[in-house]
């Protein structure tokens, strides 16, 4: 690898910014089964959500699924505050899912990407991607989003 001496922003998985992040490939297969996806992957889900089964969200309260997901995610694996360390860790999981997942972009239906979610700690130093993760999504066709919190410490 080519050792660039310009990046503004080395990794540090200490990032002083940061209270905690992570980075997951979120597949809403429609009216695919999630096991058809983890088949088709032959990667195991971190979730999964079957339409019509039942659930106790955080507050106690039963729901039933409306929408079929099959999610990875770096929570709980990648032990870091700097997001490049997740995306890193979960485009190396399905780096080589590249064809079976060209061919889910093709269903009709399904949607996926990539959805990075960032608590801030100063609300400024947010998160950095550098280019090899973008080429990275790039190479899986797979678009990113951020959901961005801010936490209060007072």
């Amino acid at each position: 690898m080519i050792s660039i001496n310009s990046r503004r922003t080395p990794i540090s998985p200490e990032y002083p910014s940061c209270d905690e992040c992570y980075a997951a490939l979120l597949i809403y297969p429609n009216d695919i089964h999630p096991d058809k996806i983890t088949e088709l992957l032959k990667i195991e889900p971190t979730q999964k959500n079957i339409i019509g089964t039942k659930s106790i969200n955080r507050i106690g309260r039963i729901r039933e699924i409306k929408t079929s997901g099959w999610f990875l995610s770096s929570k709980d694996y990648v032990i870091s505050k700097d997001l490049r360390e997740h995306l890193d860790w979960l485009l190396n999981k399905i780096a080589p899912c590249k064809e079976a997942l060209e061919k889910l972009q093709t269903y009709e239906n399904v949607t996926m990407g990539i959805d990075c979610v960032w608590r801030s700690l100063a609300g400024h130093g947010g998160p950095v991607l550098w280019p090899e993760q973008m080429k990275k999504m790039s190479r899986l066709n797979l678009e990113c989003s951020f959901d961005i919190y801010f936490v209060n410490n007072e």
